[in-house]
């Protein structure tokens, strides 16, 4: 995870809560299953997610998905100590397979 192009040092505990966090939404999501890759990009409200190398379309029409989705990875990582945790936000997490 970076912020602003600062990647951020996890803990085994926070990388984990993070990846499940982020594995979460995407499961959730209208997606093709098994989930290899995830990359998420936070730029001020834009929020651009990957599954395995391919965008996922967000409901654009109210915008609520992209304001809950912003909003939960924000606050979750909110306390880390990054450069600018308002910044551009880029995560990515390759999934282990079991």
């Amino acid at each position: 995870m970076d912020s602003d192009g600062i990647e951020a040092p996890l803990t085994p505990f926070i990388g984990k809560l993070v990846g499940n966090v982020c594995h979460g939404i995407a499961a959730s999501l209208k997606i093709p299953l098994p989930i290899r890759t995830l990359d998420y990009e936070l730029e001020g409200n834009a929020v651009r997610i990957q599954v395995n190398q391919a965008p996922v379309m967000l409901n654009m029409s109210q915008g609520f998905s992209q304001i809950i989705i912003g909003d939960t990875i924000r606050g979750m990582i909110r306390h880390l100590k990054m450069k600018d945790p308002s910044g551009l936000i880029n995560i990515h997490i390759d999934v282990e397979m079991e």
